[in-house]
């Protein structure tokens, strides 16, 4: 009734048309807005790239940079030295380094980051924190550490965290970590691995990698510290490249037999330190997941695991039999020889498995 009414009044077609004309109007204004806003964005940026190409040139070339280059006035301008001196840090060392960390402490960069995180925008707070911890200042471990206590919002806490496992320096600061990280809910394997990458990575730039190695002792019964965490120091070591954690990890196997998680992270350690012992125990353990870890390092074993690949190969894990194949596939001689007796299995799955190792190996050649 209502449409009807409006139809058929005269002045419908003057309101149709004016209500057409202000979303013209409209889309058009928002357009042009649109386009105004992308060449102010990269205005700033171009801008932005200009004063980080001073700010690199100056510190490479010149004594006290500081003198030549001007003081940051806004935002953009504190993000281009930051961002610049972040890149020198971790591409340079000595005397660079040394100019780009003083530039930062001249002109106050540093300051103007510790005021924002006490903004009341989590999210300011968060990007001031990362902003701080790529400058990796040893000055900033009590400021983050007391800001740390002061923060509300878990977000920015495991942010402060990252930035403090940059700063590492013993294994007393690493365990003060490691709590404060079993106080916050548990976030990602990724995350934990990265904090503790970040400890063993500035330990060993200050040649103290057997701190990690103390810390690994210290945590390894301590109840507090959640077994997952305790994995993700394990793989640290292995994506770290450690070369003197062989021992203690081994321990970490032979403790942890009932957590698959831990004993996997310690045999991709142990392979990738190239100790192998633990891994013709690691194919015969009850949990499937370490054997599948084990089997795909089988190959760099003795001829003394080729029983246990070929009982993997009637395993009733689909992932299993077929690493077992590429396992003896890998061995060569002897275990192709297995390969070719079990084409002809009566246990079907194992029979294709067999197969398809041989021909993939044969197709590799």
């Amino acid at each position: 009734m209502f449409l009807t009414r409006l139809t058929s009044s005269p002045h419908f077609y003057t309101f149709l048309y004016i209500a057409i004309c202000l979303l013209a109007a409209f889309n058009v204004f928002e357009v042009l807005f649109l386009l105004l806003h992308k060449r102010r964005v990269e205005k700033a940026e171009a801008k932005k790239e200009l004063l980080k190409h001073r700010i690199t040139t100056a510190v490479i070339t010149v004594t006290d940079p500081s003198e030549l280059l001007p003081a940051p006035r806004d935002s953009t301008d504190h993000e281009a030295y930051s961002e610049a001196v972040a890149s020198i840090i971790g591409s340079f060392q000595g005397e660079v380094a040394e100019r780009a960390i003083q530039l930062i402490y001249k002109l106050k960069i540093d300051r103007y980051y510790q005021r924002l995180c006490k903004n009341p925008a989590w999210y300011k707070r968060a990007h001031a924190v990362d902003i701080l911890s790529s400058l990796k200042l040893t000055k900033n471990r009590d400021f983050f550490s007391d800001l740390f206590k002061a923060e509300t919002s878990n977000d920015v806490k495991y942010r402060i965290i990252y930035g403090l496992s940059l700063l590492a320096r013993d294994q007393e600061y690493i365990y003060s970590l490691c709590k404060l990280l079993s106080g916050l809910p548990y976030l990602t394997a990724k995350y934990t691995e990265d904090v503790f990458f970040n400890a063993i990575t500035a330990l060993k730039g200050a040649g103290r990698e057997a701190e990690f190695k103390f810390f690994l002792k210290r945590i390894m019964t301590d109840p507090e510290i959640l077994a997952m965490v305790k994995r993700d120091c394990l793989s640290a070591c292995h994506a770290a490249g450690c070369e003197q954690m062989d021992l203690i990890v081994m321990e970490y196997y032979w403790t942890f037999q009932d957590e698959p998680e831990v004993m996997i992270a310690c045999i991709k350690s142990l392979v990738g330190m190239g100790d192998l012992a633990v891994l013709p125990a690691a194919l015969r353990h009850k949990d499937w997941r370490v054997r599948l870890t084990a089997l795909k390092a089988a190959h760099l074993c003795g001829p003394e695991v080729l029983p246990a690949l070929k009982d993997s190969l009637h395993d009733a894990n689909y992932h299993l039999r077929i690493n077992a194949a590429l396992a003896l596939a890998r061995f060569g001689g002897e275990g192709r020889d297995i390969l070719r007796s079990e084409t002809a299995s009566p246990d079907k799955f194992a029979a294709d498995a067999a197969r398809y190792a041989l021909s993939s190996a044969e197709a590799a050649a």
